[in-house]
């Protein structure tokens, strides 16, 4: 993790010197907008279009797309201006994310939606931090916002936040001797694993098979050798994309009698696609949108329903995780214009950082002392059936309870 967490700080010294060279300084990035104006509102958007994660950054980039429409339908903002979003393909890589959100900044965007790579807003959020303006990321490392940073604030629940509620599920459900398989170069999983290792004595859970790989692996093997000798009850995955893929159709075949645990990471049909019948009955956490259509009735369901079924028609399949992170990071910066009056990202910043809002993820409550915005009790545990995410009996329970 060293060597990662090294890489990641690398990236971001590169930050700044890129974004030196690119002219502008801090003040010189309030010029985007002065609250003043008659034009269109500019956001930008760093979305991975490209690479590994290019079903990830596509529905990012559907979901935000949907909720700019909403809001120019429904009349714009301060009194009638229209939202435009410019976005820029980071390639799955955190230098062209860099390269795309000076960019963006030199456009005079107002504020950003950050990529779903957690590698990449890792290595845009000091550009951010130095041009001040405000960058909601779509990623779920909990580094973005630990320790908080002015202009860095992020959508998804984080990885610390999932690995506790999962941590809450094994506990109410007797599984207490864990093993776990975690991808070494994904800065996400890393932080996944370290926050559900250092809380799992808390909620009486050992994890007595410690597994790693690489985003390229294609052979889990060994690793599945060496959970079956363990004696462990169930196997905790904390990776992104193709791996998780992978380690599911590998784990079906393996004659392992134990359930497979994924995190909010394959909270979609990008995962249960092409996994197949090989995904059913593992248990996932998502966020509550992702089980929008079983959720209790509340106020949180509606919403949720009130954006799924518009996305649903466009694009023929229920949003994923992703899409909906996208969506609610456009209305998150939407309701901070709102709420300050003024499209200037200085203003922005601030009215972000006492906003609350209900979106199909959740309510946010952003505070100086919080980016996150989300708690434990806003993450869902669910069980592939059929290819849909059902509640797990726990989960329903307490949701019952929590969305009174």
């Amino acid at each position: 993790m060293g060597r990662r967490v090294t890489r990641i700080a690398l990236l971001g010294a590169l930050a700044l010197v890129l974004a030196a060279c690119g002219g502008g300084s801090g003040g010189q990035a309030g010029q985007a907008g002065q609250g003043g104006g008659s034009g269109p509102i500019k956001l930008g958007q760093i979305a991975s279009l490209t690479g590994n994660y290019t079903p990830l950054g596509t529905n990012d980039q559907l979901g935000a797309a949907q909720a700019v429409k909403e809001i120019n339908d429904a009349g714009g903002l301060l009194g009638g201006r229209q939202l435009e979003i410019t976005v820029r393909d980071d390639k799955t890589q955190p230098d062209q994310a860099v390269i795309a959100f000076n960019d963006l900044a030199s456009q005079g965007v107002v504020a950003v939606v950050g990529s779903s790579f957690s590698n990449s807003s890792l290595a845009v959020i000091p550009i951010a931090e130095r041009r001040e303006i405000p960058y909601v990321s779509t990623a779920a490392a909990d580094e973005q916002v630990e320790p908080v940073r002015s202009y860095a604030f992020m959508t998804p629940p984080t990885a610390g936040v999932v690995a506790e509620q999962l941590l809450k599920y094994f506990q109410a459900s007797g599984m207490t001797r864990m093993a776990v398989a975690y991808d070494t170069q994904s800065a996400f999983a890393q932080t996944g694993w370290n926050k559900q290792q250092a809380m799992a004595a808390k909620y009486g859970v050992e994890f007595v098979a410690v597994e790693s790989f690489e985003t390229g692996a294609t052979n889990f093997s060994s690793v599945l050798t060496h959970v079956r000798d363990s004696g462990a009850q169930g196997l905790m995955v904390w990776a992104t994309g193709a791996p998780a893929v992978i380690i599911t159709k590998q784990f079906a075949t393996s004659g392992l009698a134990m359930p497979l645990v994924m995190s909010h990471a394959e909270a979609s049909t990008l995962y249960t696609q092409p996994a197949g019948p090989a995904a059913e009955g593992v248990i996932v956490a998502s966020s509550l949108a992702v089980a929008g259509p079983e959720l209790p009735a509340s106020k949180v369901k509606d919403v949720v329903l009130a954006m799924a079924g518009p996305f649903q028609e466009a694009n023929g399949y229920y949003p994923p995780q992703f899409a909906f992170d996208g969506y609610g990071a456009v209305k998150l910066i939407a309701a901070a214009i709102e709420q300050a009056g003024s499209d200037d990202p200085k203003a922005i910043q601030q009215a972000l950082n006492n906003l609350t809002l209900l979106t199909p993820e959740g309510e946010y409550r952003y505070t100086p002392q919080d980016h996150s915005g989300l708690q434990v009790e806003d993450v869902a545990i669910t069980q592939v059936q059929n290819g849909q995410f059902v509640l797990t009996d726990w989960s329903r329970k307490q949701l019952e309870s929590a969305l009174k």
